[in-house]
C-alpha cells in the first residue's frame, strides 16, 4: 500500500486517533490539510506554513493542469521540489471545480469537457487524464475523478451521478495501476443526502483496493444537520483500517463534529479565506478584527495560541492593518488561522488518546461557535466555501 493507516484508539464517542504513514513521513490524525490550490498560498510562504505545524497540504489538479501544466511538473520532478515543500501533498481530482462551471461544461461518460478560463481552449478532464496529471504532479495521495453535484439534487439525479462516479473510480484505479508511481489513491463516496445511496456507494467502493476513502458531495448545499448525519452514516460503512477524509469541510466546529463521527482527514480554504475577510479563529470564538472595539485592544489575538502573530502583535495593530486593507494584515491573520486549525487538531487528538473527547467537545461547543453578534455577518455559504480558483 502506498499509504498505511495505523489506528491507535477509538474514543467512546467514535472519534479516532491514528497515524497516516506515507512515503514522505508519518503524520498524526485527525489532521487538517491547508489548501495550496495553485501550489502556493496567497499570502504565505512554504516555510511559514511549515512553522504552523501543517505537514500535509492539498493542491488542485484542475488548476495545475491548466497552469503551469504537466510538462512543467515533469521538468521539476513534481510538486515538492517545484514549490519547495518537504511534507506530503494530496491532490484533489478536479471534480468540484467542474461542478462549479455549470454554464461552460459538458459531462459525458468519457469525462468533463470544458473551456480553459486562461485561453478559452477546449479541455477534457477524464479519469485517465486526471490520474496522469496527478502522476505528473507526483502528489503522495491522488483522488479519483468524481461527479460532484448539489447535495439537494433529487434521488434520481443523485443516483445517476453516483453510479458514474463509481465507474470513473474504477477507471481511475485502472489508470493508477497501469503505471506504478508509488502514489496512493483514495476513492470518493457520493450519494448526496440520500441515506440509501450513501450506503450503496460505500458498499460498492470498499471491496476495491483503494488506499483510503473520502466523503464527497457535502458542503455543497445541504444543512449542517444533514451533513453531520451523512458523515456519520458513511463512516459507519467504511473499513476501520483505512483513512477517512471529509472533503472541503470546514469551520472549527464542523471539524469537531466530524471527528466525533469518525473522520480522520480534512481540508478547506476557510483559514486563509476568512483571514482575507478579517476573521480570526480563536479558542474564545470567532473574532472579526475590523470591529472598532478592537482599536485600543492591546491583548494578543488569542492568548491560547503560540503562533508568531499572537506572540508579537496586538489586536489593535491587527485591526489597524485590516481596516487599512494592508496585505500584511491578511498575511498575519492567515498565519494565525492556519496555526489555530493545527492546534485544534492536536487538542482533539489528545482528548481522544485520553478518552475525554466528550468533555472537550462540550467545552469547545461552548467557546468556539461564532458569538451572537457575528452570526449574522458570517453566512454558511461563506464559511463552507471551497476553492473554485
Amino acid at each position: 500500500m502506498a499509504v498505511r493507516f495505523e489506528l491507535l484508539t477509538t474514543d467512546a464517542t467514535g472519534a479516532r486517533a491514528g497515524v497516516l504513514h506515507t512515503r514522505r513521513g508519518s503524520f498524526p490524525t485527525p489532521m487538517f490539510m491547508p489548501v495550496a490550490t495553485h501550489a502556493c498560498f496567497r499570502h504565505l510562504g512554504m516555510e511559514e506554513v511549515k512553522e504552523t505545524g501543517a505537514r500535509v497540504l492539498l493542491a488542485n489538479t484542475y488548476h495545475l493542469m491548466l497552469r503551469p501544466g504537466a510538462e512543467v511538473f515533469r521538468k521539476f520532478g513534481g510538486i515538492h521540489p517545484f514549490m519547495q515543500w518537504d511534507g506530503a501533498v494530496l491532490t484533489d481530482s478536479g471534480g468540484f471545480q467542474i461542478f462549479s462551471l455549470p454554464e461552460d461544461r459538458l459531462i459525458t461518460e468519457k469525462g468533463a469537457h470544458f473551456r480553459s478560463f486562461y485561453d478559452n481552449s477546449r479541455q477534457l478532464l477524464s479519469p485517465e487524464s486526471s490520474i496522469a496529471m496527478q502522476q505528473a504532479i507526483n502528489s503522495d495521495i491522488m483522488m479519483v475523478l468524481d461527479v460532484c453535484i448539489d447535495s439537494r439534487t433529487d434521488e434520481a439525479g443523485t443516483r445517476e451521478a453516483m453510479e458514474r462516479t463509481h465507474r470513473w473510480a474504477l477507471r481511475s484505479l485502472a489508470a493508477k495501476n497501469s503505471k506504478d508511481t508509488g502514489q496512493a489513491l483514495f476513492a470518493i463516496v457520493q450519494g448526496g443526502v440520500h441515506p440509501n445511496l450513501r450506503d450503496e456507494s460505500a458498499a460498492f467502493l470498499t471491496p476495491h483496493p483503494f488506499d483510503g476513502f473520502a466523503i464527497g458531495g457535502l458542503a455543497v448545499g445541504e444543512s449542517k444537520e444533514e451533513r453531520e448525519t451523512m458523515t456519520a452514516r458513511v463512516t459507519a460503512s467504511l473499513p476501520t483500517d483505512k483513512p477517512r477524509y471529509l472533503m472541503g469541510v470546514g469551520t472549527p466546529m464542523d471539524l469537531v463534529e466530524a471527528v466525533m463521527r469518525g473522520v480522520d482527514m480534512f481540508d478547506c480554504i476557510i483559514p486563509t479565506k476568512m483571514a482575507q475577510q478579517g476573521y480570526a479563529y480563536t479558542f474564545q470564538g470567532l473574532v472579526r478584527i475590523t470591529r472598532m472595539v478592537y482599536q485600543l485592544d492591546d491583548s494578543p489575538l488569542d492568548p491560547a495560541c503560540d503562533c508568531y502573530v499572537c506572540k508579537r502583535y496586538t489586536r489593535g495593530y491587527l485591526q489597524h492593518l485590516m481596516r487599512g486593507k494592508h496585505h500584511l494584515g491578511s498575511r498575519m491573520l492567515s498565519i494565525h488561522n492556519v496555526r489555530h486549525f493545527q492546534l485544534l487538531m492536536a487538542k482533539l487528538r489528545a482528548a481522544i488518546l485520553q478518552g475525554s473527547y466528550a468533555q472537550v467537545y462540550r467545552e469547545l461547543r461552548a467557546t468556539i461557535s461564532p458569538p451572537k453578534d457575528l452570526r449574522g455577518d458570517v453566512s454558511p455559504d461563506t464559511v463552507t466555501l471551497k476553492d473554485v480558483g
